[in-house]
């Protein structure tokens, strides 16, 4: 799996990009609003999701972790693909679309090609409850949450199991930072939270 990308832009169209990284040149799908911010033989960093199907493995980009973050929550939506979640984050940005599931407006989410009504509702059904449970990790750990170094090491190892960015923030706020835990008997206490 490709998680993470950073060469020169070989080519650029309106939803997709050719980065060269290490001699191969990856082609990846990406937003509207990221293909505004690349540039022909620059350089250029996109964090990737790589889509598995039966058929196809496709990989989709972003310049921030919060981007990459909402489309993986979008296409968790029934009915949501990935070409329906790069059209959704093409039509606003995070945070709008984020106030906007939050506050139940579904307007900036009908922005975006091909979604109706129907489709918006869905998303704000889905993913209002997931937003509001991570509100108040909003600022990551490293803002208040027990000793932001140790905080820091747990989260990242967390990425490096695999955890989503969402979980990982998650897992470091159910440690009990009180006890001054070290990062191994943090990650122990995190990775418990998350039923591993």
């Amino acid at each position: 799996m490709i998680g993470y990308l950073r060469g020169r832009v070989v080519r650029a169209a309106d939803d997709q990009v050719v980065i060269e990284a290490g001699g191969v040149g990856y082609l990846v799908n990406i937003p509207v609003t990221v293909r505004e911010r690349m540039r022909v033989d620059e350089e250029a960093e996109l964090h990737v999701h790589t889509h598995v199907r039966e058929d196809q493995i496709a990989l989709y980009g972003f310049t921030s972790l919060e981007e990459l973050e909402l489309f993986q929550l979008l296409i968790q939506v029934d009915g949501v693909g990935p070409r329906v979640g790069l059209a959704i984050l093409g039509a606003a940005s995070v945070e709008v679309l984020k106030r906007a599931i939050l506050a139940e407006e579904v307007a900036p989410i009908r922005r975006a090609p091909g979604v109706g009504a129907r489709t918006a509702q869905k998303v704000i059904i889905d993913l209002k409850p997931r937003l509001e449970a991570a509100a108040p990790l909003a600022l990551g750990p490293a803002e208040g949450v027990g000793d932001g170094e140790v905080a820091r090491q747990v989260e990242a190892a967390l990425r490096g199991l695999g955890f989503s960015a969402l979980e990982a923030r998650q897992g470091v706020a159910a440690v009990d930072w009180a006890e001054r835990p070290s990062a191994e008997a943090a990650l122990a206490a995190a990775l418990k939270a998350l039923g591993r």
